[in-house]
């Protein structure tokens, strides 16, 4: 496709020290001047874009010399919820596999880009304004996107709709986008966004997000559309993340780095029924924030991968789901999987050789119910607490449970009111929580601070556990409940353990080959030994000391270190 074709017929080339003028084509200078009183405006149902040498620029008052194109192109209206209309401007903009000049702010493509049907080529897209996309990608059919360049600088409008993104795909488009560079600084300024129906494959990919400054008028929200900032209730900081996948959309990422200063690299939210994979990748949170985050109908999956998290390897809010497989490894600089907000029923799995370490509690379960599998993988502790269930001490969360509104908020965030109006009802979710440990080694203890809200239910099979597995109570380790100004401390207690009377208490089954060795008081309501198990300890079962051999025991169980 011929270039200057892209960039408009109307083009005009005016003389140098031009003034701006109503602009009703698109129009290329050589010079401008923009003045206050006198700034330039697209027709009705147009949107004016600025671009010097090919880079997009706030449309404010000033001199602009070079190659200076005012681009006159077709609003690209975008709905989100009940926000006032969005309105798009994007380099490139493709929709049914075919890119639509009268849409794309072409003067905003350079590099010697080239677009045939169905590809485009790369294209280096540079923009230090606000709100503007890179390449959105819409309707239907297949489309590639070749070795993009882009570089963004500036917040953006909406990272729940793409608003801003450096690629969109939304609709039922089906995009390959092949060793993209993509780098932004700003808030909500979101690399890769994926929406609607839309499957997106990204190969190759170096993708780098770092925060950008609020606005001045800015408050702290948590309204969907509307924050600019990680709640600071998960404990983490930061404004932007790497990606985002809402709505039905699907996204496979393979060998590709992505990492984010702060908020989160691998983001799901506000979704129906979304599907993630990451293959041989590398995902990173440098300053805060977590490598990724799970709500809803989720299954974020992580195969031959590497997770390296400043707080949280992976959150999991409601039903999400997490799988890390084929031997991929995890480190979080405090906790390793945190699971909060609605009721759960949500699994999380680690198998295949994958290892995951953390420097304070491995798995953080807060008020709701969960399964988790470890099978032939390794799980550790920093802090010697390989999972907790507790109630949750997310502040926000503690006021909704009390039927207040926080601060902040001013509807419920997405997974907290249950499945979208007309979607189907699945079965109801169990409260409890259930971890089988299978062909593994584990050294660490296993807290269950919720027992009359939820169960614990443990089982090992060809599994080694050194360590405690007791009902307890939690108290903040600060000694004060976390708040804004203490948000690092969420999550972070200290446990005493102890029976916990008319509770549902907390039961272990040592299956075949499984082996338990005790370290220290652990308190239980159910106790099964397989024939085979082996368990290291003291028993007593209703105040009477019990000889340890295979069978059931129920009631007031107390073990301890021999």
């Amino acid at each position: 496709m011929n270039k200057a074709a892209l960039l408009g017929t109307a083009i005009a080339l005016l003389a140098p020290m031009a003034h701006a003028a109503p602009v009703a084509t698109t129009t290329a200078y050589d010079d401008l001047t923009l003045t206050a009183a006198d700034m330039p405006s697209a027709p009705a149902g147009k949107l004016l874009t600025l671009t010097v040498n090919g880079v997009e620029m706030p449309l404010v008052p000033g001199h602009y010399a070079g190659k200076v194109v005012l681009s006159v192109t077709d609003d690209i209206p975008v709905k989100y919820h009940d926000l006032p209309e969005h309105h798009f401007r994007a380099a490139a903009y493709v929709t049914d596999g075919a890119l639509d000049p009268s849409r794309s702010v072409t003067a905003a493509l350079a590099g010697g880009y080239s677009s045939q049907p169905g590809v485009l080529s790369n294209a280096v897209i540079t923009s230090h304004g606000e709100r503007f996309n890179g390449i959105i990608v819409g309707g239907k059919g297949a489309y590639r996107i070749d070795h993009p360049v882009i570089d963004l600088v500036g917040n953006g409008g909406n990272d729940f709709a793409g608003f801003g993104a450096g690629i969109a795909a939304r609709d039922q488009a089906q995009v390959t986008i092949d060793r993209p560079v993509i780098r932004t600084r700003g808030a909500i300024r979101t690399a890769i966004f994926v929406g609607g129906h839309s499957n997106v494959t990204v190969n190759d990919a170096e993708i780098e997000v770092l925060n950008g400054t609020l606005p001045a008028d800015y408050k702290f929200t948590v309204d969907v559309g509307k924050m600019m900032e990680v709640p600071w209730m998960l404990g983490l900081s930061g404004n932007v993340r790497a990606t985002n996948l809402v709505d039905q959309g699907t996204v496979t990422y393979n060998r590709s780095l992505i990492r984010a200063q702060g908020w989160g690299a691998m983001s799901t939210d506000d979704n129906t029924h979304v599907r993630m994979f990451v293959n041989d990748s590398v995902i990173e949170t440098v300053d805060s924030g977590y490598g990724c985050y799970s709500i809803g109908d989720s299954v974020d999956t992580f195969s031959r991968s590497i997770v390296r998290a400043a707080d949280v390897a992976c959150i999991m809010a409601a039903q999400g789901s997490v799988t890390f497989t084929d031997g991929t490894r995890v480190h979080s600089n405090r906790y390793g999987i945190v699971m909060h907000s609605g009721e759960g029923g949500g699994t999380l799995t680690i198998d295949k050789g994958s290892v995951m370490d953390s420097a304070q509690t491995a798995i953080l379960v807060k008020g709701l119910g969960t399964n988790v599998v470890v099978d032939g993988a390794q799980v550790s502790a920093g802090n010697g607490v390989i999972l907790q269930s507790m109630e949750n001490d997310d502040p926000f969360m503690v006021a909704m449970l009390k039927g207040e509104i926080p601060e902040g908020m001013t509807a419920l965030p997405p997974g907290m009111s249950g499945p979208p109006p007309g979607a189907p009802k699945g079965p109801p979710i169990s409260p409890d929580v259930t971890a089988t440990f299978r062909n593994t080694t584990v050294a660490g203890d296993f807290y269950n601070a919720r027992p009359k809200g939820s169960a614990m239910a443990l089982r090992f099979e060809n599994a080694s556990v050194t360590g405690r597995i007791s009902t307890s109570t939690v108290a903040p380790a600060s000694g004060a409940a976390p708040r804004r100004a203490t948000y690092q401390e969420v999550g972070h207690v200290v446990n005493t353990a102890g029976a916990i009377p008319g509770g549902k208490g907390l039961s272990v089954t040592l299956g075949a080959g499984s082996a338990w060795t005790v370290t220290g008081p652990s308190y239980l309501t159910a106790l099964d030994i397989a024939p085979g198990a082996k368990l290291n300890g003291t028993l007593r079962v209703n105040g009477r000391a019990k000889t340890v051999k295979p069978g059931r025991y129920t009631g007031q169980i107390v073990l301890s270190a021999k």
